[in-house]
């Protein structure tokens, strides 16, 4: 039996290490929306160029490379180390399977304009940069994000939105989102001031995709526009829930 598992795996590597990298290509190309172009290299390592769809409709361009983990085929889980780079941002992670679903790690640096693209509808614009720390996922294998633990840091800045009609501006200062599963069992994104404690943002994503985020008391202090009455600068505001997958 081990020299039939043995032989399998050689197997494997071979197809993997001379399979065109065309095949990701049309593995992509089931995405909705998404497109690889220019492939180049093969299953095992390769590169090319990767685009997708922002909200507000325009497009989001990069050059990706991969690396397959030989390794990872003696635990039957396939991992592949990548890297996204365009202008904006320079990204690198790793993507595999597991039998719960697929997993993924992602760090590295953005500036705003990618998050821009998706903020616009919401008629917001942000200004700094983003620092992701090491941040791991997990999305079940029926596409919905059921684990997640990670840092992102924002270098604060300006930010415009809009209220009631009304243009405002504001400079915020750093702030960092702490990224976890709740006591619900649901992704969670809790945002602070950079060395504060009390929360500012609390982001969820639901099982059935509604993402919902609520702002407290205090972050409305920072947008100067704070909320009336006698509510501790911890107590959640204002609340709001849109379906997002």
């Amino acid at each position: 039996m081990r020299y039939l598992l043995l032989g399998l795996l050689v197997f494997l590597i071979c197809i993997i290490a001379f399979a065109p990298a065309g095949i990701i290509e049309r593995g992509v190309d089931t995405l909705p929306g998404v497109e690889m172009t220019d492939p180049r290299g093969t299953l095992w390592r390769g590169q090319g160029r990767l685009s997708a769809p922002v909200q507000s409709g325009g497009q989001i361009d990069a050059a990706v490379t991969w690396d397959l983990n030989l390794l990872s085929l003696v635990s039957l889980s396939p991992t592949y180390q990548w890297t996204l780079q365009n202008p904006n941002f320079n990204l690198r992670g790793t993507a595999g399977t597991s039998f719960d679903g697929h997993l993924a790690s992602v760090e590295g640096t953005s500036d705003a304009v990618p998050l821009n693209e998706w903020l616009q509808v919401y008629h917001i614009v942000l200004s700094g940069d983003f620092a992701i720390s090491p941040t791991r996922m997990l999305v079940s294998n029926s596409g919905m994000l059921t684990d997640i633990e990670g840092r992102i840091e924002w270098s604060g800045g300006k930010v415009r939105y809009t209220l009631s009609g009304i243009l405002h501006e504001v400079d915020l200062p750093p702030l960092e989102a702490f990224l976890e599963r709740n006591d619900n069992d649901q992704p969670q994104a809790t945002v602070f001031e950079k060395g504060g404690s009390t929360p500012l943002l609390i982001a969820s994503l639901s099982e059935n995709g509604f993402a919902r985020v609520a702002m407290t008391k205090l972050f409305t202090k920072l947008l100067r526009t704070p909320w009336p009455g006698s509510d501790p600068d911890h107590a959640v505001v204002l609340e709001v829930e849109e379906q997002v997958l």
